[in-house]
């Protein structure tokens, strides 16, 4: 495995969290150089590599059907687990730093969710379990390591908003769901699958969103 293929995950989840904790910026600069290093930056460093993980008709049938119920269960879970630990969860303090530090309040929600669901899930399916699996397939660490930095990389986005027990929980919950992600994919060879998954667990924590700004 060449040390690249580590280092350069590495250092693009280190300048997001840069970003999303280091200077403040409106959530339109953050989404923008999340494009950047998901997509932009490695299609123009990689322009030999042939991206076989966006060819669509390589999905199997059986695997999107999967990818559905699997989605269902997810988003139920991370409801479930919400009501739960609602006690834990300062969903106050939380629209108060999604409002002064990111600049996402009740008016602007529905477009951010609309792009949340459509959008961001796709950025880091291209990268976590598309680009980053290519470029591992002939490590031991293939399994491990893309779920390991998806897991990470969202200690960026949690960190302001959960104690530590609640933050480990999640960011461990982040790398099973990650495994299980990788592992729907593995027979298609392509994103789709855990697209459709990632979407349903974005669909759970957007109801929150919406109990959140709408209705409490």
């Amino acid at each position: 495995m060449k040390k690249w293929t580590v280092l350069f995950p590495l250092f693009s989840i280190l300048f997001l969290l840069w970003i999303e904790q280091g200077i403040e910026v409106s959530y339109v600069w953050k989404t923008l150089a999340k494009v950047l290093v998901f997509v932009v930056f490695p299609v123009l460093l990689l322009r030999s590599f042939t991206f076989d993980f966006l060819q669509i008709r390589k999905t199997q049938k059986k695997s999107i059907y999967i990818a559905l119920g699997l989605g269902l269960l997810v988003a139920g879970t991370i409801l479930s687990t919400y009501m739960l630990l609602n006690d834990l969860i300062d969903l106050v303090a939380l629209q108060e730093d999604l409002e002064k530090r990111v600049g996402v309040t009740a008016s602007v929600f529905p477009f951010v969710a609309v792009y949340i669901l459509l959008g961001n899930s796709f950025l880091e399916e291209f990268f976590f379990r598309g680009l980053l699996v290519d470029l591992l397939k002939e490590s031991r660490l293939k399994w491990f390591l893309p779920s390991l930095f998806f897991a990470i990389y969202h200690i960026a986005i949690f960190l302001p908003w959960f104690e530590w027990p609640i933050l480990l929980l999640a960011v461990a919950g982040l790398f099973i769901g990650g495994l299980v992600f990788q592992w729907i994919n593995e027979k298609s060879g392509t994103i789709y699958p855990s697209w459709i998954i990632h979407i349903f667990a974005d669909i759970g924590v957007l109801l929150i969103g919406v109990y959140m700004f709408y209705i409490k």
